[in-house]
């Protein structure tokens, strides 16, 4: 168990949770800091294996934050274009299930491109299978050919192994 590991990422939940609540309460800071420690023990339970596997890579890092701020970008981009929809009945929405198949091998990089699917408006991953074959529901025939360009994919493949293709 490595505890100054746990009491690093406790502490930064921690600061990130009084800067979310913005109160110095005593209940608050004690509620922050029971769950700070909970999520921060949970967490290296949960993921021991995987945050090995990223020990001595902080490019993975680098990466994976320059990677949030890109999704975020998209994501913004993705809430403009779905309540365009919504607000104009002249552009269409016309549902439907894609099958896409990702080239990803291992499961973390799988996992985020799962997530960040489902994560942008428009898109949702029904169902994701070991082979890399994804269920996405589509709001729009947009929303299919943007995620058939492959952008999102080789986003995440640039995160773990730094090229794109």
């Amino acid at each position: 168990m490595s505890f100054p590991r746990i009491i690093k990422s406790a502490l930064f939940l921690f600061i990130f949770w009084l800067v979310l609540t913005g109160s110095l309460g005593f209940l608050n800071l004690l509620l922050g800091l029971v769950c700070s420690f909970l999520v921060a023990y949970g967490a290296h339970v949960l993921l021991r294996e995987n945050i090995s596997n990223l020990e001595g890579s902080p490019a993975i890092l680098v990466r994976f934050v320059l990677y949030l701020v890109w999704l975020l970008i998209e994501i913004m981009k993705a809430n403009v274009d779905v309540a365009e929809r919504v607000l104009n009945p002249r552009l269409p929405i016309e549902p439907a299930i894609v099958k896409y198949h990702c080239h990803l091998k291992d499961e973390d990089p799988q996992t985020l491109l799962a997530n960040s699917i489902t994560l942008t408006p428009g898109t949702l991953t029904i169902n994701a299978d070991e082979s890399g074959d994804f269920l996405i529901h589509c709001l729009a025939d947009k929303h299919a050919k943007d995620l058939m360009e492959r952008k999102l994919e080789d986003m995440v493949t640039w995160v773990f192994k730094g090229v794109r293709k």
